[in-house]
């Protein structure tokens, strides 16, 4: 994902963040035999939830619009992602600080 781009994606109702549900496991009825013995046990319907970042598609030729594209996000993977982009805009600055620093020196030559 370009995050540059995505209040401008959210805004035009191409992109946005939201709960989504999974189902594990379908619920599954009881089953007996003629005698009332149980052969196959209930159980209940097993779903998990998560945040997904749903982007609108479109088919390239066509321009029939496709399933939304789903990718899972967790609190943790969106920070650590924006911490890498901070240390690299720490790094940057202190580049171009020194570059600065360079093109004073070389001015005075």
């Amino acid at each position: 994902m370009d995050w540059s781009k995505y209040s401008s994606l959210k805004s035009s109702k191409l992109a946005s963040l939201g709960k989504e549900k999974q189902v594990m496991r379908e619920a599954v009825s009881e089953v007996k035999d003629d005698k009332g013995q149980v052969v196959r046990a209930s159980q209940a319907k097993e779903e998990r939830e998560y945040i997904a970042l749903s982007q609108k598609r479109w088919n390239s030729e066509s321009g029939e619009a496709m399933d939304d594209d789903k990718r899972e996000y967790s609190l943790s993977q969106l920070e650590s992602e924006k911490e890498r982009y901070d240390a690299d805009m720490a790094r940057a600055k202190a580049q171009s600080d020194g570059l600065a620093k360079a093109i004073e020196d070389f001015k005075k030559l």
